[in-house]
């Protein structure tokens, strides 16, 4: 049965602070961010039906829902709601209602303004989204997140999916995820709230003093690099601490404190058997390799050895401006 390729192409102003909401199921979704005041957004669809036609007329059916008003853009794949429930649902009318004529929505791909509110929800598809500095709200069921060129404020939810973050400007981090990993890197970190089962997470970043910073894991383990000052409180029984970092402890048992530096900032790290390790922050500026010292200039002696290996065709030219260093 053929296979055609249609697009649904969605746009409207919503200003440059304005909201922009996208909710599918198991499509990709890709957004860019631009200086602009318009989203631009673009559903691909693979289509299998017997004929155009009938491909034209399931594409109609199987359109995006949109709501569009001033300073917003509410874009969704059924009616939007959201929650396991309503997952499995779309799940189930995503089977084709036609045995042999299906409508796949493959992904929502488009741009935004960067400084817009931006909420994306998503089932099983992976989701990206680049260089957004407003505030972010992200859920998804076992699809990846991927925000990279960031700032501002993350809100994120994510039941199996891996999820990397990286920040450009300061961000508030807010993370529940349930199995997947978490792997963010920020220059500073305003605020950070971590919730996670079983998968680790790793921060790299300084941390703001003005606030208080949590980590809670059931097994998961965490990783931190920074080049703060801290002290981190850790709770659990069974939690190894590492730090490459110096440092002292203060406390036992399962009360204890890694004090690194100054101790400004306040980090608690609550685990049943995840383990912490501390280490230098990967995004600290490598001190810079020390300046090619010029040649030395040669002795007579050595220029006229020089000049003899090269009439002999010993060595070329090039060696012998080596050789020669500043007086050739």
């Amino acid at each position: 049965m053929p296979t055609y390729r249609r697009v649904q192409n969605i746009a409207h102003d919503i200003g440059i602070d304005g909201f922009l909401f996208i909710s599918v199921t198991s499509a990709e979704v890709r957004l860019t961010a631009t200086d602009g005041t318009e989203a631009q957004l673009h559903a691909t669809f693979e289509v299998d039906a017997p004929t155009e036609a009938e491909a034209d007329a399931i594409f109609e059916s199987s359109l995006l829902t949109t709501e569009a008003g001033a300073g917003r853009l509410h874009v969704a794949e059924g009616d939007g709601s959201w929650g396991m429930g309503s997952a499995i649902d779309r799940l189930v009318r995503a089977i084709p209602y036609l045995v042999g004529v299906t409508a796949d929505l493959e992904a929502v791909e488009g741009t935004a303004p960067a400084g817009c509110r931006l909420e994306l929800r998503a089932v099983s598809g992976d989701v990206q989204a680049s260089g957004f500095r407003g505030a972010q709200r992200c859920q998804s069921v076992s699809g990846d997140l991927r925000l990279a060129d960031a700032g501002g404020s993350m809100d994120i939810d994510s039941v199996s999916g891996d999820i990397s973050l990286r920040a450009v400007a300061p961000v508030s981090l807010k993370v529940n995820n349930v199995s997947g990993d978490l792997s963010a890197e920020a220059p500073i970190y305003d605020s950070l709230r971590i919730q996670s089962v079983s998968g680790d997470v790793s921060v790299d970043g300084e941390l703001s003093d003005a606030t208080p910073h949590s980590v809670d894991t059931v097994s998961g383990d965490f990783r931190l690099a920074s080049a703060s000052g801290m002290t981190v409180a850790v709770r659990g029984m069974s939690s190894d601490i590492h730090s490459a970092l110096p440092h002292r402890f203060e406390g036992s048992a399962d009360r204890r404190r890694l004090i690194v530096g100054d101790g400004a900032a306040s980090v608690a790290f609550n685990s049943m058997s995840g383990d912490l390790a501390v280490t230098r922050s990967r995004q600290q500026a490598q001190p810079p390799a020390p300046a090619r010292q010029p040649a030395a200039p040669a002795s007579e002696t050595d220029r006229i050895a020089v000049l003899g290996a090269l009439e002999r065709g010993e060595i070329d030219v090039d060696e012998a401006m080596r050789r020669l260093g500043s007086d050739a």
